[in-house]
């Protein structure tokens, strides 16, 4: 994502508010929101990478304006409806009936369910891959790539251009880019420590930041080394 929605890095938001004792919910729909957005990966409605894109695609003003779990409904919404979950005639319908006092909201809510969609939601995590041979080994200094690719992608801005030494080899797993398109790729996963100032100047305060990055977001530092990634 090439817009507002990558605040990783980014300046002039202000400090971070940290709220002592702050509680999971502020306010119950929350929770509510919460719940929906967990039925939907346990369901295989929709994975956590489509999940991120429809909030990526939030436009800019809205995005900025909205809370945390405000991002997180429009884009469960979004998604339902884009799943054929959801009838946008029947949700109006029921808004409606709510609005009025027709209908009342219910809270029941069968308790075998809960055991069923943490179940799918194991399944959708936990997928076993065969493994790819990676083009880097623990030790190799890379760059990240200044790729600008359509869509979705979980390598942040700030990270682009910089170079840093490759930690860990994670093994190989899905890419982001691709399964937030319906895609189920897959490649290898490097564990990546930078400098804090590599990534942000020589101002910046702190030592090392380390990143998972795919490998098609990673070329060889040095050009004329042998390796190569796709």
């Amino acid at each position: 994502m090439d817009g507002i929605h990558d605040l990783g890095g980014m300046d002039g938001f202000g400090p971070i508010e940290v709220e002592a004792n702050e509680p999971v919910f502020h306010e119950p729909w929350e929770g509510w929101v919460y719940a929906l957005q967990v039925a939907g990966m346990g369901n295989g409605v929709f994975t956590v990478d489509e999940f991120r894109h429809a909030i990526e695609r939030l436009p800019p003003t809205d995005y900025l304006e909205s809370r945390y779990y405000e991002r997180w409904l429009a884009g469960v919404e979004q998604l339902y409806y884009e799943k054929g979950v959801l009838d946008p005639e029947t949700v109006a319908a029921r808004e409606a009936a709510l609005e009025s006092g027709q209908a009342a909201v219910s809270t029941d809510a069968d308790g075998d369910v809960y055991g069923e969609i943490a179940a799918g939601l194991r399944e959708a995590f936990d997928v076993d891959r065969p493994d790819q041979e990676p083009a880097f080994a623990a030790g190799d200094r890379i760059r990240v790539r200044n790729r600008h690719p359509e869509g979705h992608t979980r390598c942040p801005r700030y990270a682009r251009r910089a170079e840093g030494v490759v930690e860990v080899v994670r093994g190989t797993e899905a890419v982001p880019d691709a399964r937030a398109h319906g895609s189920d790729d897959a490649e290898p996963v490097y564990n990546v420590r930078f400098e804090a100032a590599e990534l942000w100047g020589t101002d910046a305060e702190g030592g090392g930041v380390h990143l998972d990055l795919w490998e098609r977001y990673l070329e060889p530092a040095n050009p004329t080394e042998a390796q190569s990634s796709p």
